[in-house]
């Protein structure tokens, strides 16, 4: 191929990268700067890490953005663990912020009823035993 036309392909690519991630929340930016996308988002609550400051759950798919699956989200530094018991239901809000890769972020948590009925696959339920 031409260099012309390699050129134009790359900045087509761009533009529809750029194009998607506007249609996705993200909020964005000029080269370099932080991108950020936020989620509501259920799921269980498996407990807290305070060395590293974050929790892990096991979520709902979050459609367009990720499956159903277990994670460690980080807490941003003024944000307390949720005073949940392990194996519990809850909402958060899920803050994406990418900067040289992304990074997972929860807040806002709120304790679910008991019976709330989550959407997790029976493979997921079956790892984190609930």
């Amino acid at each position: 191929m031409k260099p012309t036309v390699l050129l134009a392909a790359a900045l087509l690519a761009g533009a529809v990268t750029q194009a998607q991630a506007s249609d996705h929340g993200h909020h964005g930016h000029a080269h370099g700067e932080m991108t950020e996308s936020r989620h509501e988002v259920r799921g269980i609550y498996l407990g807290y890490d305070a060395e590293a400051h974050r929790i892990s759950v096991a979520h709902e798919e979050i459609p367009q953005v990720m499956a159903a699956m277990r994670m460690n989200l980080h807490l941003a530094e003024e944000v307390s663990a949720p005073e949940l018991a392990e194996g519990e239901p809850m909402g958060f809000t899920m803050v994406g912020k990418a900067q040289n890769g992304m990074r997972w972020y929860a807040e806002s948590f709120e304790a679910l009823p008991a019976d709330t009925e989550l959407e997790l696959p029976e493979r997921l339920r079956e790892m984190i035993g609930h």
